[in-house]
């Protein structure tokens, strides 16, 4: 018995123990090597910096500004009788288009037509004694010329048959007064239009200082469009304008910047420009709320970039390049115009290359990087 318990001490010490790897237990074994190079990769892939980028191309870029306004006529013109009176009728409605030439109201006209009428008498009263004035300076001519009468009486005889033929040209010009106030009586319209809100009714007494309506020349409109302060100095006269209105959906209206007024409202703290838009069918009604499209800057086949790639400086504007390397090189650009998601570059890159967006910190030059993205186009182009 005793024989067999040191039997199996004997081969417990001799035998080898195995060690026994448990499931989510890491084991250290010092005596195993790594293999040549694949350590190294993957530490230097781990200290690689992950960036975003986007490669380069030339693109047609538009940056345009959206804004709200009200459509007015390019000409507005306050309708007025020329004389007092009271009035008869009114031939319109508000948003009624009419021509030249139209009649659009009248006054009551017996008061004008009784001047007329008058004139008229006065002139034809004023013919007839032109007329006797006229014989009887005949008969005193062949009296003179026989030595009936004496010369001084001839004298006055011309005298009185030039005032009787002025007298006649005084009632002529009196008709023609009396004739002119009777066709003031109806306000006709001055040009081409749409008539707008009417000021006055039949029956109402009025002067030239009161106005029966207004006439819109709707062959060309303005817009008149509110600007808020921030935007002020990306406006410019001459820019191009898309216009819409509610009424006529899927259709736009094309127009440029023609006024800019010289200040800023109080309250609303907006800068209020005027759009000249060619209406020739009038579709566009003052009064009408549009949206409208300013084109605030255009560039064709350009190098555009998102603008988180640049990185402002105090010498200018630099933007990080992934080289072949998988590593990162600066280098300046010059920006010919910038927005809040896009920049125009002007010159320091080429098409093709791939610049980083929206660049970390601790990126330098020579750092190596991963792209996980690479934006191969500018949304929306």
């Amino acid at each position: 018995m005793i024989f067999l318990v040191f039997w199996g001490v004997t081969i417990f010490k001799k035998s080898p123990i195995k060690k026994i790897a448990l499931p989510g237990i890491k084991t250290e074994d010092k005596g195993v090597k790594p293999i040549p190079g694949e350590g190294a990769d993957k530490e230097a892939e781990s200290e690689a910096i992950p960036v975003r980028c986007y490669r380069v191309a030339l693109v047609d870029f538009k940056d345009d500004l959206p804004v709200m306004g009200t459509v007015k006529g390019a000409l507005e013109i306050g309708l007025r009788f020329e004389v007092n009176g009271v009035i008869e009728s009114i031939n319109f409605r508000e948003g009624d288009v009419i021509y030249a030439g139209d009649l659009i109201a009248t006054l009551d006209k017996k008061d004008a037509q009784l001047k007329v009428d008058y004139a008229a008498s006065k002139l034809a009263s004023s013919k007839v004694q032109a007329q006797a004035a006229e014989k009887k300076l005949q008969i005193f001519k062949n009296l003179y010329d026989i030595g009936g009468i004496i010369k001084a009486k001839l004298e006055e005889v011309e005298l009185e048959e030039k005032s009787a033929k002025l007298q006649v040209e005084s009632s002529q010009v009196e008709l023609k007064s009396a004739e002119s106030e009777l066709k003031k009586t109806g306000l006709y319209a001055p040009r081409d239009g749409v008539l707008g809100s009417r000021d006055a009714e039949v029956g109402e007494f009025v002067t030239p200082n009161n106005k029966i309506g207004t006439l819109y020349d709707t062959k060309e409109v303005f817009i008149e469009l509110g600007i808020v302060e921030k935007d002020i100095d990306k406006i410019a006269l001459g820019q191009d304008v898309t216009a819409t209105v509610d009424a006529y959906p899927g259709m736009s209206f094309k127009g440029a910047v023609d006024y800019v007024y010289p200040i800023i409202e109080g309250k609303s703290r907006t800068l209020t420009i005027k759009v000249r838009i060619q209406n020739p069918d009038a579709l566009l009604l003052p009064g009408m709320f549009s949206r409208a499209v300013i084109t605030v800057a255009q560039f064709d086949n350009a190098i555009v970039i998102p603008s988180l790639s640049l990185n402002k400086l105090d010498e200018g504007y630099r933007v990080f390049i992934v080289e072949e390397t998988s590593a990162v090189a600066s280098r300046p650009v010059n920006v010919a115009y910038i927005t809040t998601d896009y920049s125009v570059i002007e010159s320091g890159l080429y098409e093709g290359e791939v610049v980083v967006v929206d660049t970390p910190q601790e990126l330098k030059d020579g750092i190596p990087v991963k792209v996980i993205e690479v934006q191969e186009g500018i949304e929306g182009e």
